[in-house]
């Protein structure tokens, strides 16, 4: 009998392992890679990340990609595309590579046809492209991008609030020469770029972001902290409902031995 629900046990396990890892052997990206090769550029943005469960975990990816075609009319500026993906599952090797990445680019294909798969702010493989917009500087003079009108679209992946509405405007991250000029070092030694640090040592970019948090703190955040809250009560339950039962026999053991 002990055998036969060791062997139910193996096998049930064999099951969740199959589902959640062995059906997700290869990343989604490669699939978007696959689909989106077709245009001339695209850009993939992890949007969003979520984990289901206890004790066996499932782990799920939302992506937001945007992709440019040429526009007939005038081949030298590019239409630019968005769309968010369904929810896929992932395993759990690929959402550990990409904890940190929220909000990040994670995969792009640039102006020249070559693929990056090192993650990077979101719309920075845009900057310091003339077809995009310029650079300026300011009256302190930094040197910062100022995106055309027509791809204000892009500026929004770089904002706090991905809200291109005037009065926002006037409060938009704008990107530094210099802060692009380190994404370029970066990304050309393969190594991620998170963007500039504020003077607490925290990035702008990537799950523990100064903006990714603003941007993202009524999903995948808010979502956090209610799980931890959920995990959280779950424990104080384990731990009354153990300590209630160990004092129901503490109090029948006297009794016993006590004759």
């Amino acid at each position: 009998m002990k055998g036969n629900k060791k062997s139910l046990l193996l096998w049930l396990l064999a099951i969740w392992f199959i589902s959640s890892c062995g059906g997700t052997s290869s990343s989604p990206l490669e699939k978007l890679k696959k689909i989106y090769d077709r245009y001339p550029e695209f850009s993939i943005i992890l949007a969003d990340m979520r984990e289901e469960g206890l004790f066996f975990k499932d782990y799920f990816h939302l992506y937001h990609v945007v992709y440019l075609q040429p526009d007939p009319k005038d081949p030298g500026k590019p239409i630019v595309h968005e769309r968010l993906t369904p929810w896929y599952r992932v395993g759990e090797k690929i959402y550990n590579k990409y904890r940190s990445c929220l909000g990040m680019t994670v995969l792009a294909k640039k102006k020249d046809g070559t693929i990056s798969d090192v993650p990077q702010p979101p719309a920075y493989q845009f900057v310091g492209d003339p077809r995009f917009g310029r650079w300026v500087t300011d009256q302190s003079g930094n040197k910062m991008w100022e995106w055309f009108g027509r791809y204000l679209v892009l500026s929004a992946l770089i904002e706090a609030t991905g809200d291109i509405t005037e009065g926002l405007l006037k409060r938009r991250h704008r990107v530094r020469y210099d802060d692009w000029y380190n994404y370029t070092v970066y990304t050309r030694r393969g190594r991620p770029y998170y963007g500039p640090r504020d003077y607490q040592g925290r990035p702008t970019y990537g799950t523990s972001g100064t903006i990714t948090q603003k941007k993202y703190g009524d999903s995948f955040f808010a979502r956090q902290r209610a799980r931890m809250s959920a995990k959280k009560s779950a424990f104080h339950q384990k731990v009354a409902s153990r300590y209630g039962r160990s004092r129901a026999f503490g109090r029948s053991g006297v009794g016993f031995f006590g004759k």
